[in-house]
């Protein structure tokens, strides 16, 4: 090992670098990990009034359309309502102590 190796090693190791970036990563995990809570919540909480809005769109766009695009429509819609569904499942559990507090919006 050269001399240049051992003295960055060394510094790696005076500043404990690796002790900083496993916490900076399980803060970056905990950070996502709310992140993911968040949307599911908010996701979960608006559900039906996005299924709702799927439902608008598709059929004025069925509308605008004439009806030509109808059944790529229904898989497109479908696809959008599975990722709702997919983010809404997301959402902590009730009992769960990470589970945010709610806002009244």
């Amino acid at each position: 090992m050269t001399e240049g190796k051992r003295d960055a090693r060394r510094a790696i190791e005076d500043l404990e670098l690796d002790k900083h970036l496993a916490q900076a990563g399980a803060a970056a995990a905990k950070l996502a990990q709310d992140a993911v809570s968040a949307a599911g919540g908010f996701a979960d909480a608006h559900r039906e009034q996005a299924h709702e809005w799927l439902g608008h769109a598709e059929g004025e766009i069925d509308r605008v359309t004439g009806g030509k695009a109808t059944d790529l429509l229904g898989k497109v819609r479908s696809g959008l309502a599975a990722g709702v569904d997919l983010v809404a499942d997301q959402r902590p559990e009730p009992d769960d102590p990470a589970d945010p507090p709610s806002s009244s919006a």
